[in-house]
């Protein structure tokens, strides 16, 4: 329950900084946290009753929400001096949009409001039941993504698509292995290298893809696609050792 707890402060300062609006890297500080979170919460909620799902939605769909403003600050960094004037008026533009949409969101009683269920159906789950139990859904939760990652290793051809599912699994072990370490086996905490090392690639050719599509060019550069492929084989090999 601290752990969780912990998650939720972080991100509450994390939307703090959002709404003061001064720190270039609040956005992505902000994300990280609900990211931490979101890999924790299906370890104590359950899907199965009707609060605890619209919970775990709500946490989904704010994390979708600032995806785009995500990619287009990005964006703007990655191709300083490659775009016209035009272009990257326009894309500031987009990006002080979508972060005031975000602050407004975050501005409102509903993220209070959230956090506070979310802490309040934490504590009533966590309440009945012992911690043999809880270590039991870690486990559980671990390997039913590390199952996930080796049932995306039998697409050998997957889409742009189906390369961001798998860099989203990646994310959910990493960030549940390394909050709740000392409650999974060794063999799980020994794939942290690999499970960082593709997140970077995946998210390397996840912002290819953005600046080809912004670009108007049809084509990834090749190099991204093949830095991505052998860092995921790099882990597959590795995760098939646990399962």
């Amino acid at each position: 329950m601290q752990i969780i707890a912990v998650q939720l402060s972080k991100l509450n300062a994390g939307r703090e900084s959002l709404l003061l609006g001064q720190d270039h890297h609040a956005l992505h500080d902000f994300r990280v946290a609900l990211r931490s979170l979101r890999s924790l919460l299906p370890v104590v909620l359950k899907r199965s009753k009707r609060l605890d799902a619209r919970v775990l939605a709500a946490w989904k769909a704010l994390a979708q929400f600032t995806s785009p403003v995500r990619d287009a600050e990005v964006l703007l960094v990655l191709l300083d001096g490659k775009m016209s004037e035009v272009e990257r008026i326009s894309l500031a533009d987009s990006l002080d949009e979508g972060l005031a949409s975000i602050r407004e969101v975050l501005a409102g009683t509903d993220f209070a409001v959230l956090s506070q269920i979310t802490l309040q159906q934490c504590r009533l789950r966590i309440k009945n039941c012992d911690g043999g139990v809880l270590k039991r859904r870690i486990k559980r939760q671990a390997k039913s993504y590390s199952m996930l990652l080796d049932k995306a290793a039998k697409n050998k051809r997957p889409s742009l698509e189906e390369w961001h599912e798998r860099r989203l699994t990646v994310k959910h072990l990493r960030y549940l292995s390394l909050l709740v370490a000392q409650w999974l086996p060794q063999r799980i905490s020994e794939l942290q290298l690999p499970l960082k090392k593709a997140q970077t690639a995946i998210g390397k050719l996840h912002d290819a893809e953005l600046i080809a599509q912004f670009m108007g060019e049809k084509k990834i550069k090749k190099a991204f696609l093949e830095n991505a492929q052998n860092t995921w084989l790099t882990l597959v090999i590795e995760n098939k050792a646990i399962l």
